[in-house]
């Protein structure tokens, strides 16, 4: 796990970090998806996280930090099965999303899982322990997105979440046609927020309780509150500030702290290496004989 700054708020020191990591998220989005899982902690609600399609793993760090002793993350991709990535939304890279989890994570509380998701069920997933906070990023096909929204809808336990992604983006239109598809047969997850490129859902019977929290957590950016979307209600969130307090004890402090050390080092090394030099001590007494004999003529 990675250590955090003195004084720095824990998951700011991450996100600090997870930015160098490939992939597509806004740091607000984040931020209210780590709120929503501490929320879940208070009210007692235990399970893993689950996201489908991680690419190098972004998304899926940012939520996998907000897990407690016994939960698990579940990342399931297709990884170096790329044949199988008929829109390319996305290049999954096993070894790269490896490589993030043991920088970030404990590797013991991740499980990968190469695999196409129209080819898996929820009990795929919730064979592994129930799930309270999952991610829909894989393929963005209208067929794929109610493939894996109803693999969500049976997975998530009681007052679990699924964030959508890319749900209002121009490019990836199957996304939403995939969502009225799901609500068009029956599919019983509720919307209750849309932030920053994803809409989190959930069951019918949270949505006041989440709509709530998010009022009460995020009210500095909702931008406008009880917009309808497919029978649902929802509010519009946009990007929330960090808090003051980050920007207190930047992480990069330790960091440049070491450097500055290594630099002066190095400039008291190249510093010695002229004292001692011949040309220097050459060069200084010719400077002292000098200023003698400039002071006896002027004496």
């Amino acid at each position: 796990m990675m250590a955090h700054a003195a004084g720095a708020p824990p998951f700011e020191e991450y996100l600090s970090k997870i930015d160098a990591i490939d992939g597509w998220l806004s740091n607000g989005t984040a931020r209210i998806s780590h709120a929503v899982m501490l929320e879940q902690s208070r009210r007692d609600i235990h399970g893993n996280i689950c996201e489908i399609g991680v690419h190098h793993g972004r998304y899926f760090i940012a939520l996998a930090i907000g897990l407690r002793s016994g939960e698990r993350g579940i990342a399931v991709d297709l990884f170096e099965a790329q044949e199988e990535n008929i829109d390319r939304s996305g290049l999954g890279d096993r070894a790269q999303f490896e490589a993030n989890v043991r920088r970030f994570l404990d590797p013991a509380a991740i499980l990968a899982i190469q695999g196409n998701s129209t080819r898996m069920s929820a009990a795929d997933i919730t064979r592994h322990g129930p799930v309270r906070f999952f991610s829909i990023d894989g393929g963005h096909t209208q067929a794929i997105t109610l493939n894996d929204l109803r693999i969500a809808e049976e997975a998530i336990c009681a007052g679990g979440v699924v964030a959508l992604d890319d749900i209002l983006s121009s490019h990836w239109c199957g996304v939403i046609s995939g969502l009225a598809d799901y609500k068009h047969h029956g599919g019983t997850l509720a919307a209750f927020a849309l932030v920053p490129n994803k809409l989190l859902l959930c069951k019918s019977g949270d949505v006041a309780r989440y709509r709530a929290f998010m009022t009460a957590s995020f009210g500095s950016c909702l931008e406008k509150s009880g917009v309808e979307m497919m029978g649902d209600v929802v509010d519009v969130f946009g990007e929330p500030s960090p808090p003051p307090h980050a920007a207190a004890a930047p992480s990069s402090m330790p960091d440049d702290t070491e450097r500055l050390k290594r630099e002066l080092e190095a400039l008291q090394v190249r510093l010695d290496r002229v004292l001692s030099s011949r040309r220097y001590r050459l060069g200084t007494a010719i400077a002292n004989a000098y200023n003698r004999l400039r002071l006896s003529r002027s004496a």
